[in-house]
């Protein structure tokens, strides 16, 4: 690369590094303001020492990442427009240089940013949110409440329950059916049971059941019993019957595959985790996209300064993610393709920077 290259590569990746520093500074405080209390509570025996180093490592790792392009964005938009006002972009094209060759260096520094974000969506991040989650379910009260839930954990066996509290292992109103297939290939019940509150366990298949009611289907008559308190393995943990939406972000692209199969088997609908599939790679490309729209909004001397350029960007940074979270939607309740979901913003975005890189070239 040329002095110009290199130049240009500094000022993008030097901004690039001030930006996320600022934002996720911002965040960690806003972040720490939330959830104070339950750092401070006496039961949780949290120290600055274990929060420092077990928490926000993986929360600026997963939150830094996931703004990465708009980051890259408003990064370009703040140094061109300074290159721009001090007029050494008018300096730089008055020497024979097209508008073409000096865009080169943002994209292999874009290029650059973006195969980094692409490599830590799929295998990086996931693990440094694990940590995250696990750090947050320990010791915060996220309160996911799971309500009248019905699930085909496996072939034959349907869950249902009244109550389950993400943060908790306790389940209410507990009613586990077990299902055979006979000579005719009709599916008949050959077992129930009712469990007033189950305490399962999130890794191992363990539960401790109080106040069971058994029912046995013979072929005569059904074998009844009640329990007060039973002891036992199930073919399912908690974690089975419900978990944070949050959950996929905790894993790497091959156990998110698995994880999919394992919804479908049950029933559930897996649009979010064909969404969380399809980010993985998309919101890196979307830098490609906000970086041509940078450099062609901010390499014109504007007489507002710098100020407006950024407006322009926020704006558009606030409409990209309006169309990102409302294709999602649709995909999520109204079955919209979610491949389409996710790439329609920057189908539409790509459009709108061809059109604007055009009209700067022959300006």
């Amino acid at each position: 690369m040329k002095k110009l290259d290199w130049f240009i590569v500094k000022k993008f990746l030097g901004t690039y590094v001030f930006m996320i520093g600022v934002v996720m500074s911002i965040s960690m405080i806003f972040d720490v303001s939330e959830k104070l209390k339950d750092f401070i509570n006496p039961e949780n025996n949290l120290t600055f020492y274990k929060i420092i180093t077990e928490y926000y490592p993986y929360f600026f790792i997963h939150y830094a990442n996931l703004f990465s392009s708009l980051i890259i964005f408003l990064s370009v938009l703040w140094f061109t427009s300074f290159m721009a006002q001090r007029l050494e972009i008018v300096a730089i094209l008055s020497n024979g240089v097209s508008f073409w060759r000096f865009s080169r260096p943002y994209i292999i520094a874009s290029s650059f940013l973006l195969i980094i974000s692409v490599l830590m969506n799929h295998y990086v991040a996931p693990y440094a949110n694990k940590n995250r989650l696990d750090f947050e379910n320990k010791f915060t009260k996220y309160n996911v409440n799971f309500k009248d839930v019905h699930l085909e954990i496996s072939e034959g066996t349907i869950v249902s329950y009244r109550q389950f509290i993400g943060n908790t292992t306790t389940v209410r109103r507990l009613w586990v059916e077990n299902w055979k297939e006979n000579e005719n290939g009709q599916w008949e019940l050959e077992s129930d049971m009712q469990v007033e509150r189950a305490i399962g366990d999130s890794v191992l298949y363990n539960w401790k059941l109080k106040n069971t009611f058994i029912r046995k289907i013979g072929k005569i008559n059904d074998v009844l019993s009640t329990r007060k308190l039973i002891d036992t393995v199930l073919s399912f943990n908690i974690s089975d019957l419900g978990q944070r939406s949050e959950i996929t972000y905790a894993m790497t692209t091959p156990e998110l595959i698995k994880y999919k199969a394992k919804e479908e088997n049950k029933g559930n609908s897996v649009a979010q985790i064909d969404i969380s599939k399809h980010e993985r790679t998309a919101y890196p490309f979307a830098a490609y996209i906000l970086t041509i729209i940078g450099i062609s909004v901010a390499s014109r001397k504007s007489r507002e300064g710098v100020g407006k350029n950024l407006v322009i960007g926020l704006c558009c940074g606030l409409v990209y993610v309006f169309f990102m979270k409302m294709t999602t939607v649709a995909a999520v309740n109204i079955g919209w393709n979610t491949i389409l979901a996710v790439w329609f913003p920057n189908i539409l975005f790509s459009i709108v920077a061809i059109i604007l890189y055009y009209k700067r070239i022959i300006s």
